[in-house]
């Protein structure tokens, strides 16, 4: 299984795009193996990656004021909480293959395509 980038996804913003893009092939690397050693290293990798991405995004929203900062700060705290889990769980041996790929792309895809595009959309809105 793959989740495919579209341009849809696209939020108008080259450093997050590419990030989103990122994200995406991370993704498809955690699909990609198998076994736990390397599913677990997979979703630290992918963690990292997340932390920092999240970090530019909430930086993003400061700066154009938007209005659901707040909300979408905590739909990043409970995605990372989720992330923690799975790697627990990856570690315990009690996360199958097909938990890690419903939660990978229902997280991805989810979240940018219904909540990620709401930021580009009031960028556009209020672009000066």
């Amino acid at each position: 299984m793959n989740i495919e980038w579209q341009e849809s996804y696209c939020i108008d913003n080259d450093r997050i795009d590419v990030q989103h893009q990122q994200l995406f092939a991370h993704a498809n690397a955690v699909f990609a193996l198998t076994g736990q050693a390397g599913q677990r290293l997979a979703i630290i990798q992918l963690y990292a990656h997340v932390r920092s991405h999240f970090a530019d995004e909430e930086a993003l929203m400061r700066e154009v004021n938007f209005p659901e900062y707040k909300s979408h700060v905590h739909l990043h705290n409970d995605m990372l909480a989720s992330m923690n889990s799975i790697s627990v769980a990856i570690g315990k041996n009690q996360a199958t293959d097909d938990d890690i790929r419903k939660f990978m792309s229902g997280w991805l895809l989810g979240h940018i395509a219904r909540e990620d595009t709401k930021i580009a959309a009031y960028v556009r809105k209020h672009a000066r």
